[in-house]
């Protein structure tokens, strides 16, 4: 079920959904809603913020050149954060990375997952079915008995963002914003202790994601009004949308 789901997040090209997202930042569980459009072959993306700050918009491509587009000058939250690229807003507060919005990050931890866990079949297992969005969905949970924080010594050219991909961890967690070569820092050993998936029988895709450390929950994130690979136009991701603030 694992690889099937790897394998649907794989073949999307473009998507549309709505995110509903709690995560765990400075030990408070903040919320948030957005609306996203995401091309991935060449990457581009356009969020419209529901809550907080509703009508704030992000839009990024590489003719964009990562310039900040925001409408009005508010924060605004991709959930599933890393460290970098990030945009900052008028306000003066960070948003989290455009690489992070849609599948993106359950996608590289699966792909990190079914590519170095040998005992995956041991740490895996299906609990049953849930119902979401009315209907009934698979449960699968996957634990890391072995978590823990460990040295890790950074190596030349590494960013937080390519350590992140390595090690297939959210570098969030590190407590670091940046870092040099031969650096020893403190990273997890696995995204998190324990994560479950609420996997749409007919689309495969996790729909709801649950992330859980030594702590208890850090992130969750729930996915509606999903759209995999429409057909978008030209002027999809552009400023001259009429239908965008920009």
């Amino acid at each position: 079920m694992l690889e099937t789901a790897s394998r649907t997040l794989d073949g999307m090209v473009t998507l549309q959904c709505r995110v509903k997202r709690y995560e765990r930042v400075n030990g408070k569980m903040e919320s948030g809603d957005i609306r996203v459009k995401v091309n991935t072959r060449p990457h581009k993306v356009y969020v419209y913020n529901i809550n907080p700050n509703e009508g704030t918009e992000l839009l990024w491509g590489r003719r964009l050149q990562r310039r900040k587009s925001l409408h009005p000058p508010q924060s605004i939250s991709l959930g599933q954060h890393q460290p970098e690229p990030r945009w900052r807003t008028n306000a003066g507060r960070s948003a989290p990375s455009h690489t992070s919005t849609g599948f993106a990050a359950v996608q590289r931890v699966l792909r990190h997952l079914l590519g170095k866990c040998k005992d995956l079949d041991e740490r895996a297992k299906y609990v049953g079915k849930e119902n979401w969005y009315g209907k009934p969905h698979d449960v699968i949970k996957i634990t890391h008995p072995d978590y823990k924080f460990v040295n890790y010594t950074v190596a030349a050219g590494e960013d937080l963002l390519k350590i992140d991909a390595k090690l297939g961890v959210p570098s969030y967690k590190y407590d670091y914003f940046d870092v040099t070569a031969g650096q020893v820092i403190k990273v997890p050993t696995a995204y998190s202790k324990e994560m479950v998936l609420v996997i749409d029988p007919t689309t495969h895709l996790p729909v709801v994601q649950l992330f859980y450390d030594d702590k208890g929950l850090f992130e969750k994130y729930e996915y509606s009004e999903i759209k995999v690979n429409p057909r978008f136009s030209t002027l999809e991701f552009s400023e001259d949308n009429e239908a965008y603030g920009f």
